[in-house]
């Protein structure tokens, strides 16, 4: 770990300077079925606080199985995806993560396995069908993903990540999951949601979103939904 470390960090100011933007491109044209997305207008976001917003995030521990609606899963994504301020990535557009997510239970939205498209803005259905179980599994055998209303699994082009920036790509991709990933919860906890984000079987989990994802890795997994807690 110490000599990964090493090796991905950067010694010079040219190796800095070649680090910045130049993002790879890997979001290819939707071939299925789409969606847009529907965020809430402007005036009914809740207008709490970030720190409101902050003091009552937390871990969901469990999920009600009741649905979300797609406005609120699009305010989240919309509202996510951004972009994040850091030197590696090219604009407000470009990313490293990819979103795949398993629709439960959101209404306005047929259950099944999606791709988002971060510069468009549509959902892609991949697979139609009840995936629950299928969730709970590739969640690492937990019921958390699987009483969720819908999971969101980043996934990464690690080949050209890794071609483009060098071994400093994985921190990359890693710093940017975990930023997205906390967007996610305070997105989610500013509408009154529930968030937690878990592990899985990677293998599993890119084959599960294949032939689309084919050749990706799996870094993360947010599972989002109503908790059982707060009815």
């Amino acid at each position: 770990m110490r000599k990964m470390h090493e090796t991905s960090s950067l010694d010079s100011t040219d190796e800095v300077s070649a680090f910045r933007g130049q993002t790879p491109s890997h979001e290819p044209p939707p071939k299925g079925v789409t969606t847009a997305l529907q965020p809430v207008d402007d005036s009914a976001i809740p207008h709490d606080t970030i720190e409101q917003v902050i003091s009552r995030r937390g871990s969901t521990r469990q999920f009600s199985r009741e649905s979300i609606t797609l406005p609120q899963l699009s305010t989240l994504l919309e509202r996510s995806t951004r972009g994040i301020p850091i030197d590696f990535l090219d604009s407000a557009g470009s990313h490293l993560n990819d979103l795949y997510l398993i629709v439960n239970n959101v209404e306005g939205l047929a259950a099944g396995a999606y791709v988002y498209h971060w510069n468009k803005k549509i959902l892609e259905l991949l697979k139609a069908g009840d995936f629950r179980q299928k969730a709970g599994y590739l969640g690492l055998e937990q019921q958390l993903p699987a009483d969720a209303a819908a999971d969101i699994f980043f996934l990464a082009d690690l080949k050209k990540i890794l071609e483009r920036y060098g071994n400093r790509g994985y921190r990359a991709t890693q710093l940017e999951a975990g930023i997205l990933g906390g967007k996610f919860y305070l997105a989610a906890y500013a509408q009154g949601l529930g968030a937690t984000g878990l592990t899985f079987y990677d293998d599993d989990v890119v084959s599960f979103f294949s032939p689309h994802a084919r050749g990706k890795s799996a870094i993360f997994l947010v599972a989002l939904g109503r908790s059982a807690r707060s009815k």
